[in-house]
């Protein structure tokens, strides 16, 4: 039985799917779409039929994977690049990009699904991983619906267009603007709490545009926001639990300290807290980890912080103790706002602006709204609120009236289709691949310039692919073959393997090799010093992708094939050696989490690479010796997700 009543909207949805009908679902974060899928789940378990649900991120498919699982037992499977648990059950989880994959290579694999839940459609938007949500609808099996669930789209009558014309089954949209629990919207600026957007443009300081001034004129014109103002504010309005998002892990953490002289729990609550997190380490084994000696101190204050660079044992403890209400108040990046079915009372910006892949911006409304809807628990309160800190000389006026108060942005295609995609496509359909591209959104809401230009970069690409042989006249060579199943690292395995480089690798070089091939350091991260052994590796395959690169330059080809990077060099070498995870970040500055990420996909590539006919048996035997010295501990994602159910 429902907590609540269920919504019109809700009503209509789960009808027009019983009805079978494809649907999309535009509404707002909290508004409870994640019902109308679960009841739509039901609705197959009873009729027998195979369902897919897919979503953007691994956290979010775990989760899924989590929560079905407990809802219905031995019914629930999980695919990601990561794991792969129970694929033959009914309900299966699926990251986005792995149902594109596997859709595109096997769709005979999908005759018994008959749906398809796509979380998170707006993703479709995003610039490093929209393609793969478009591709995927493109592609779909004949004989699979799709229900689609999305913040608001404003052009959600362009996007339901271009369904009707590329879906084999008839396509209805349920659009709900109203959420069920209102938001509140509250301004820290000038270390005062401001109730209404009215108020806050009153303060002298906060202009309508930014004016380039002098350091201290605005030193003058503001006083700094102190955290412990907010804090002690939304304490005193028992506006607990509340999420705070930085968009730094580095400041999550910072701030979470610089609180720690309050105490937002009571005695009681201290001592169950630090029983629970004992109880919490002790099953996940991550007492070796330095945040623990971190954490212990602020969470028994009722404070947490949560970021990927955390190991993924850790971000699950912190999130089965936030669960249980001990913890009041948590400092983590966006990621949370996503992946984690967590709703509070309260959120808080750090600020109204953060890096998106090659820029830095002020935030899209549309994100705004994906963090800002997690306040306003449906069924338990009757209203949320959203606090946000400003600071004059980094925002104004109308750029802080168009996030919180403007439109969403359209849903744009951004179509790029990788190397690996257009070598499965040719394998199927060699010169009509060009058929494809005029079933794409980025054609249908495309004028024909942009039309022209978005064909000519999949001709470049099929030249180049043809150039390098990896294109033979009708057919795929050996080695196109190999890097059609190795996604995003194609040509870089493809050449390598040409040249019988990987051969020559014994296999802790092969697993240092190919943890540079998938890392991508941050932002000012030191070059770490290479022994010999590893300097001629990277002086000889850099000599391998500088030749790609110079060649999708003279094809026009954007993004170009990304470099080798060897900052984990040495933690790879003592992983491969049998070392605890513990002595790998003794004296590294990288994160615990980021070396488990890159762990895991130098994992996935390695497994993908084994699938491959074309690779000899003494290659196929030293990967697979790779993969059991490194699958292991922390780096074994199937192992953690097991332990979780």
């Amino acid at each position: 039985m429902d907590q609540f009543q269920l919504d019109p909207f809700q009503k209509k949805s789960i009808q027009l799917t019983k009805d079978q009908n494809s649907v999309i679902v535009s509404a707002p974060t909290g508004s409870g779409k994640t019902l109308i899928a679960e009841r739509l789940i039901e609705d197959c378990i009873k009729k027998e039929e195979g369902i897919i649900y897919t979503a953007p991120i691994k956290a979010l498919s775990n989760q899924k994977f989590r929560d079905f699982g407990k809802k219905y037992p031995n019914k629930v499977g999980i695919v990601t690049g990561d794991v792969s648990i129970n694929r033959d059950a009914p309900i299966l989880i699926m990251t986005t990009e792995i149902f594109r994959n596997a859709i595109m290579v096997n769709p005979q694999e999908f005759k018994r699904i008959n749906w398809v839940i796509f979380d998170e459609i707006h993703y479709l938007d995003d610039i490093e991983r929209g393609t793969v949500w478009e591709e995927a609808i493109i592609l779909l099996p004949p004989n699979m619906k799709m229900l689609a669930l999305s913040a608001t789209i404003p052009n959600s009558r362009e996007f339901s267009g271009w369904l009707k014309k590329v879906h084999r089954h008839p396509i209805k949209v349920i659009i709900e603007n109203k959420r069920p629990v209102p938001l509140h919207f509250f301004f820290q600026c000038n270390n005062g709490i401001f109730t209404t957007f009215k108020k806050l443009k009153q303060v002298p300081s906060f202009s309508p545009r930014i004016k380039h001034r002098s350091y201290k004129e605005e030193y003058r014109s503001s006083r700094p926001n102190r955290i412990k103002t907010l804090i002690k504010y939304i304490r005193k309005n028992k506006a607990y639990p509340c999420i705070y998002f930085s968009f730094s892990r580095r400041r999550c953490e910072e701030l979470a300290y610089e609180l720690s002289s309050l105490s937002l729990i009571s005695e009681t609550e201290k001592a169950k807290v630090d029983e629970l997190f004992d109880q919490l380490i002790e099953k996940y084994d991550t007492a070796s980890s330095p945040h623990i000696n971190h954490l212990r101190p602020i969470l028994k204050k009722g404070i947490a912080y949560h970021h990927a660079g955390l190991l993924p044992t850790i971000k699950e403890v912190i999130e089965q103790l936030f669960t249980t209400g001990l913890i009041k108040l948590i400092f983590t990046t966006e990621t949370f706002a996503l992946g984690i079915n967590m709703p509070v009372k309260s959120v808080v910006f750090d600020s109204l602006s953060k890096f998106y892949g090659r820029y830095h911006h002020y935030l899209k409304t549309r994100d705004f709204y994906q963090m800002a809807g997690r306040a306003g628990r449906r069924g338990i309160d009757k209203e949320g609120f959203v606090y946000s800190r400003v600071n004059p000389s980094h925002i104004d006026q109308i750029s802080l009236e168009n996030i919180i108060y403007g439109g969403y942005e359209p849903i744009k295609s951004q179509l790029n289709s990788c190397y690996a995609t257009i070598l499965n496509l040719w394998a199927h359909m060699a010169e009509n691949i060009y058929q494809i591209y005029p079933k794409s959104f980025h054609f249908y809401q495309s004028k024909p310039w942009p039309q022209k230009k978005m064909l000519e970069n999949i001709k470049n690409k099929v030249l180049l692919l043809q150039k390098l042989d990896y294109i033979v006249g009708k057919e795929l060579s050996p080695k196109a073959q190999l890097a059609s199943g190795i996604y995003s690292f194609e040509l870089a395995i493809g050449e390598l393997f040409q040249e019988n480089y990987l051969d020559k690798l014994s296999p802790k070089e092969l697993f240092v090799l190919i943890v540079a091939l998938v890392h991508e350091p941050r932002k000012g991260q030191r070059r770490p010093k290479l022994d010999k052994k590893t300097k001629k590796i990277k002086r000889e395959t850099n000599k391998i992708i500088r030749k790609i690169q110079r060649m999708e330059r003279r094809y026009r080809i954007y993004p170009p094939s990304k470099k080798l990077f060897f900052h984990l060099t040495e933690p790879a070498q003592l992983w491969f050696q049998g070392a605890q995870f513990h002595k790998l970040i003794k004296n590294s500055r990288i994160d615990e989490g980021t070396i488990v990420r890159y762990f895991r996909m130098a994992l996935q590539v390695l497994r993908q690479l084994r699938k491959a006919g074309q690779i000899n048996q003494k290659l196929k035997d030293n990967i697979s010796y790779c993969i059991q010295k490194t699958k292991r501990d922390v780096i074994d994602a199937e192992n953690q997700l097991r332990q979780e159910i």
